[in-house]
């Protein structure tokens, strides 16, 4: 495993008061960045939260991916940003898509981290032979970078229930982010599945997914997490696509609200 990289980070902050708020950990899926949590950060820090959000390497304005980086890699990268920007365990490590895996990883790597987890619409599938995939994020990459608003308008067209900012910022982390890098990444098939490690979880899990339709977790896995999960983790779905915290932001900060630890 190489060093970890310094990562970009970007922070809300509650109204000042005397108590030391408590804190979230935002991690945001493939060709996203910090960006697309622009409304759960401040949503949270309105209700007295500091909330961290992170560019993974290879996205956003953090450094570019070299070669490849392995899910260890980008949560070690993750450990060292809170370490640095934080005090664990933090409250609330939140991730999505892969987010969400690199938050597991370094969840099961590390228990003392965070004191609940939520891992929003994790992926089942290893995308490790998917060339369709890998042509998809080198295109998507590039049309964010030279059409900018052609890409908004497509990205509003295909997901209703988002706003024009979603879109607009979707499309600008998209454009930077490293798509060379990114798929050499992901050709390397993944150290762990998610459903296979969620038995091992000592962290309580909140597993937040999409509908059947629009989940990358898909229904036998689906299946095999309902039997697989700890005592203490739970499952809540939501008619929704993929980004949930999108097509459903107040059922999204609701449920990650009422998840929260209690202090």
């Amino acid at each position: 495993m190489a060093d970890p990289v310094e990562l970009v980070t970007h922070e809300w902050q509650p109204a000042a008061t005397d108590a030391v708020p408590p804190v979230a950990v935002l991690v945001h899926g493939v060709t996203g960045w910090h960006r697309t949590w622009w409304r759960v950060g401040p949503g949270l820090a309105e209700r007295g939260w500091r909330v961290i959000a992170v560019d993974q390497r290879g996205h956003g304005t953090s450094p570019r991916i070299e070669g490849a980086a392995t899910i260890d890699d980008l949560a070690a990268d993750l450990e060292a940003a809170i370490e640095r920007r934080a005090t664990p365990p933090i409250d609330l490590l939140i991730g999505h898509s892969l987010g969400a895996v690199v938050s597991m990883r370094l969840a099961l790597r590390r228990p003392g981290i965070a004191r609940r987890l939520v891992l929003e619409d994790p992926p089942s599938i290893d995308r490790a032979a998917d060339e369709e995939f890998f042509a998809s994020i080198r295109d998507g990459v590039r049309a964010a970078g030279e059409t900018p608003a052609a890409e908004a308008a497509r990205e509003l067209a295909e997901n209703p229930r988002w706003l024009d900012e979603d879109a607009r910022q979707n499309v600008e982390g998209r454009a930077l982010a490293d798509a060379e890098g990114i798929v050499a990444s992901m050709r390397r098939p993944r150290p762990f599945a998610v459903i296979d490690a969620a038995a091992d979880l000592e962290i309580p899990t909140l597993f937040l997914l999409a509908d059947d339709e629009r989940s990358v977790l898909l229904g036998p896995a689906r299946d095999r997490l309902r039997h697989a999960l700890p005592a203490a983790s739970r499952i809540r779905e939501f008619e929704s696509g993929h980004t949930i915290h999108r097509d459903q932001f107040d059922e999204f900060l609701a449920a990650v609200l009422e998840w929260a630890p209690k202090r």
